[in-house]
């Protein structure tokens, strides 16, 4: 920020004669002023993915730039045509990649976008930009200063708190201001669970307290609970950079794409997961893979939903629970979680589905003796590199969940000499196995509520505060958030300039941060020894409160996440079917996968009812 502001000239109230300062700058040609802002903007990206390369292991070479200039009239677009010529040959130079503006459908690491004046970011290139540039992306905004401009001006409509974060003038001259524009790495369902106050001011006390349980993520000061949850959200997110998401076609055939993360990269997705219970990758699935699974779902639910009403001697109304004669049962397909919320394991589209996916993935996996029996789950081993014909196999989520069951000590693993027994290689440090389900799917219709907060496995030992992960949970949508601009959409998501402000009526996860610890869990929610819980409820629910995220995922998105992390279904409040044509309006298909170490059976996945 000084290379830039010493390019771009003083803009300190020590300077003893600003108006000259100016003077200057203005006698300047303006290819000297174009070139002094390309250097100081490119050095800036530079320094900021050259800080990046160490925590993703994504190179500065691998980075891609897009530089676009909005300005009209003749003489103003004839002066952004030279900026933008220069500002593309720095960073070229610098090493990086650059995409033209024009080009509508290449996703962008970081922008550079050269402005007229505030109305030109409603242009149609700028809001391109805004939605190509890949989440925590950074826009560069240079924009031409208008008469009597405020120096401390940074307030744009169009980047709106949900969507963006850091904004600040970074630099100023009479001639021109640059403004670095952060994308959030994490959406919220902000409008979600409208029964907890996240606008409020985070207490001292509360802040205390959670700092003493969460280690070195503190809450800053004058912090709302819905500003810290943006913050914490992102802080388990993983971003993949635009290189890591052209990787790997999905098949020879296919244009689609899927991302393969760096090493780096599984390596702190491993971390957030083993210190926070959680990671979101933002981007990981192609939607080609993921949204066919969304369909067969709700294909079979449909079915089962008119099979359980037409039964003869019991019928169910699953879409109507207080009209029903019965009470649903949980069967071999199909598990009740609460009224209009419902497992989905198997039906006659999913298995059609998933032996064809099956079969792709051991043809594409010779050699890494992976046998699928029906829809049992498959025992994973340290030579199964996965493949990207399925997304069940998705390299990179086999490569995280193999390092999250097997952490090792470096010092220590030679000494396990117990892995000589059963066939073993012995103390080779290698991965142990572990069990991969089958694809499933958690449905929530329209009117399905929040649901009550709870974890889907138990700690195995209750003397240390955390074991090794031993049950997890692998969570992506199989649908696609739209933006229907219709009188009366079945599901009412929130949009702002074509970009997803993360708040939708279809709800979604939310998952309690750190509480796969127990002593975060029993901050949380225990009952004191004594039984006065006067004292410290309303601590604990606005403990609660704040450590509770609702990450906003769209199709591509995943969120793995402990089994032992407090959770709850949010409540689907969409309207439905509001035409009469489709049944499965605003019913929310989210497709799941559950992985436990091999050794591990839940006894809600192997003990199956038999119903109808």
């Amino acid at each position: 920020l000084k290379t830039m502001k010493g390019s771009l000239g003083s803009d300190s109230d020590d300077s003893d004669d600003d108006s000259t300062a100016d003077k200057n700058e203005q006698a300047q040609q303006p290819n000297v002023l174009f070139e002094s802002i390309s250097a100081a903007v490119t050095v800036a990206i530079t320094q900021h993915f050259a800080s990046l390369t160490k925590t993703t292991g994504v190179g500065l070479g691998e980075r891609v730039v897009d530089v676009t200039s909005v300005m009209y009239g003749d003489e103003c677009g004839e002066e952004a045509g030279e900026l933008k010529t220069m500002m593309t040959e720095w960073v070229i130079r610098r090493g990086m990649k650059v995409v033209a503006g024009d080009d509508v459908s290449s996703a962008c690491d970081a922008a550079v976008l050269i402005v007229g004046d505030r109305k030109d970011l409603q242009s149609d290139s700028s809001l391109n930009i805004r939605r190509r540039l890949v989440p925590g992306g950074i826009v560069w905004l240079i924009i031409k200063r208008q008469e009597n401009e405020s120096d401390n001006n940074s307030s744009f409509d169009c980047f709106p708190g949900s969507i963006w974060e850091e904004i600040s003038c970074v630099s100023t001259s009479s001639s021109y201001s640059v403004h670095k524009i952060q994308k959030r790495a994490c959406l919220v369902n902000a409008k979600s669970c409208p029964w907890m106050d996240k606008k409020s001011i985070i207490g001292k006390e509360v802040a205390l307290a959670a700092e003493k349980k969460c280690g070195n993520f503190k809450v800053a000061e004058n912090e709302s609970y819905l500003q810290f949850e943006l913050r914490a959200a992102s802080r388990v997110t993983i971003v993949p950079s635009v290189a890591e998401r052209m990787r790997e076609k999905i098949s020879s055939t296919d244009e689609a794409y899927t991302t393969i993360l760096t090493d780096t990269n599984i390596k702190h997705a491993i971390e957030k997961l083993r210190d926070h219970g959680l990671v979101i990758i933002k981007g990981l699935l192609p939607p080609e893979q993921t949204i066919p699974w969304g369909n067969v779902v709700l294909e079979d639910f449909t079915s089962a939903v008119e099979a359980l009403k037409n039964h003869q001697s019991r019928p169910v109304d699953l879409l109507n629970p207080d009209k029903g004669q019965f009470e649903p049962l949980s069967y071999k397909e199909m598990a009740m979680r609460e009224d209009l919320r419902v497992d989905l394991r198997s039906g006659p589209s999913m298995e059609k589905l998933r032996s064809q996916e099956n079969n792709l993935a051991s043809e594409a996996m010779v050699g890494s003796n992976v046998i699928d029996v029906g829809s049992q789950p498959t025992i994973i081993t340290a030579d199964t590199m996965g493949t990207g014909r399925s997304w069940r196999y998705h390299p990179s989520i086999l490569a995280i969940l193999k390092g999250l069951f097997n952490p090792r000590d470096d010092s220590l693993y030679k000494g396990n000499f117990g892995r000589w027994n059963f066939g073993g290689n012995g103390p080779d440090g290698s991965p142990q196995p572990f069990r991969l389900g089958q694809i499933g799917s958690v449905v929530s219709c329209p009117g399905s509520g929040d649901q009550a907060i709870h974890a889907d496995t138990p700690h195995l030992f209750e003397h240390t505060d955390c074991h090794p992960c031993h049950y997890c949970n692998v969570f992506t949508p199989g649908y696609k958030v739209t933006n229907d601009q219709t009188d009366n959409p079945p599901v009412q998501n929130e949009f702002v300039d074509g970009l997803w402000t993360g708040s939708s009526t279809m709800g979604g996860t939310a998952l309690v941060y750190d509480s796969h610890r127990l002593g975060v869990s029993a901050m949380l929610l225990a009952e004191s020894d004594d039984g006065n819980e006067n004292d410290n409820a309303s601590l604990r629910r606005q403990l609660l409160q704040l450590l509770t995220l609702r990450p906003a995922l769209d199709a591509g998105d995943i969120v793995i996440f402990d089994n032992r992390t407090l959770h709850y279904g949010i409540a689907n409040t969409s309207k439905g079917d509001t035409t009469g044509k489709d049944s499965n309006a605003g019913r929310r298909p989210m497709l799941y996968l559950n992985v436990t170490q091999s050794w591990f059976h839940d006894p809600k996945v192997s003990n199956l009812f038999v119903g109808y």
